[in-house]
């Protein structure tokens, strides 16, 4: 398994006061199974899958990013836009 480094860090509200930064499929895969306060619908798996793909080798970082970005900004959670 790879770490698949994104182009562009997502960065998320964790917790009342927190900011995670996602700086790779990994580690958003990471924050998805463990940390993920929001619920857990389609965008969610969508997510877990796009990231599970990329550190797998399947998929390129960037798209796991974008899915990334979608359910963070679905459920509430992005912090700060990324750039495209």
């Amino acid at each position: 398994m790879g770490h698949r480094p994104f182009r562009v860090p997502v960065k998320l509200r964790a917790g009342e006061t927190g900011i995670f930064v996602a700086c790779s499929a990994w580690e958003a895969l990471e924050f998805l199974e463990r940390d993920w306060p929001g619920e857990r619908d389609n965008a969610y798996l969508r997510a877990c899958a796009a990231c599970r793909d990329a550190v797998d080798g399947f998929r390129a970082p960037e798209g796991a990013r974008r899915a990334m970005e979608n359910a963070a900004r679905a459920a509430g959670l992005l912090a700060e836009m990324a750039e495209p």
